[in-house]
């Protein structure tokens, strides 16, 4: 017969002083691996939706970002040549032409007031064709005025951009352009960008060109061959999979993940040690306890049982409190966040959300590593002597 689940219970509220303060650690480990769990489930959700299958990112040949390509009304024409591109019901081919460049903005709310990198992107009304998961939640801007609109996160994240706002753009920023709506692009890295009208902004940066052109394919289309096509003699230019651009643009968040790993992995043995320590520590002030179970007819496997189940009932307290206090500070902090990408630097924001799958990856890895940290004493316990430890004092 096992024992009861009162009797473990009941030890852990006896030595309160050893249990809170190991149930402390475990929880700040918690909200460490939480709150890291949902940061990388956010952002590899936000680039996610950028992979669309049926849309190419046309560059310049020997660049790999839209900052450093450049690609001339001549070279963007002819793409006009490629046979698997869709083209709309009025026979318009969906290729949209755009031009890519960066703006400094404070984040909202910072107090200090640091300048980050925002993309700026400049468009036709073809953009909203090519870019599939793109939606006006208002007015676009006009083509004949100053005004740009700006993807649903940037507006969370950056300051300035509510509608209403100014922004000061153009080389200089001498020209202000008014905020005059807001888009959504499902979560995608779209939404940390700025969109303005694309001859205004040739203008205001003196760039006659492109920067990129975006290609949405028919359904039917064979993908490789038409970026075998594209970078073949009669286009020459370079084209890759939406999904292939914003992987390589995750580089530096790679880098951050390793870092953060890192940092949980020593904060997960500490709490294995602090789990053993306390578990060892119950262990040699209850012998004489155990030695009565012993004689009462529990054996061995079930004192085993016993203290780990003792100790994974304290690393799911902390587990518990961990996963609050990381959902506390979310939002209580805010829980839009951004990172810059690998090669453009510029700022992509993302949301982070406490999902459930979060908390359960959370509590069952903490109750993995209470368990880890009870094995030892607990086998220590089982193995005691009962006939010493009843003549223990």
């Amino acid at each position: 017969m096992a024992l009861p689940f009162n009797y473990h219970w009941r030890n852990l509220l006896v030595r309160r002083t050893t249990t809170t303060l190991t149930v402390l650690v475990v929880a700040a480990v918690v909200a460490t691996f939480a709150w890291l769990l949902a940061f990388m489930s956010a952002l590899n959700a936000s680039l996610a939706v950028a992979s669309d299958p049926q849309k190419l990112l046309v560059l310049r040949r020997g660049t790999t970002s839209e900052t450093n390509s450049y690609i001339t009304p001549e070279e963007f024409n002819r793409l006009a040549q490629l046979d698997a591109v869709q083209r709309d019901a009025a026979g318009a081919a969906l290729i949209s032409p755009e031009l890519y460049w960066q703006t400094q903005l404070p984040r909202a709310g910072d107090p200090n007031g640091l300048l980050v990198n925002v993309a700026l992107r400049g468009v036709t009304d073809l953009a909203l064709k090519v870019h599939a998961n793109v939606r006006l939640l208002g007015p676009s801007f006009s083509t004949g005025s100053p005004e740009v609109i700006a993807g649903r996160r940037a507006a969370q994240q950056f300051a300035g951009l509510r509608v209403g706002d100014s922004v000061r753009l153009g080389q200089g920023e001498n020209r202000e352009y008014k905020v005059v709506g807001h888009f959504s692009a499902d979560g995608g890295p779209l939404e940390s960008e700025i969109w303005m009208y694309l001859p205004s902004m040739q203008s205001a940066y003196n760039r006659p060109g492109y920067s990129s052109a975006a290609v949405r394919l028919r359904a039917d289309a064979n993908v490789p061959e038409a970026i075998e096509r594209i970078a073949g003699p009669a286009i020459q230019l370079n084209a890759v999979r939406e999904s292939e651009y914003w992987a390589s643009q995750a580089g530096i968040v790679r880098a951050y993940q390793f870092v953060c790993s890192a940092l949980v992995a020593v904060m997960t043995l500490a709490a294995v040690f602090a789990v053993a320590n306390t578990l060892y520590g119950t262990v040699a002030g209850r012998t004489r306890e155990i030695a009565m179970l012993r004689t009462i007819g529990y054996r061995r496997h079930h004192i085993l049982t016993g203290f780990v189940s003792e100790a994974v009932l304290l690393a799911l307290a902390g587990g518990l409190i961990g996963c609050g206090a990381c959902y506390a500070w979310l939002r209580l902090a805010g829980n839009t966040k951004d990172m810059f990408t690998a090669t453009s630097f510029t700022a992509l924001a993302f949301e982070i959300h406490m999902t459930p799958m979060v908390v359960v990856v959370a509590l069952a890895s903490v109750a993995v590593v209470g368990a880890a940290g009870a094995f030892f004493p607990a086998l220590r316990a089982a193995r005691l002597d009962v006939l010493a430890a009843l003549r223990s004092e």
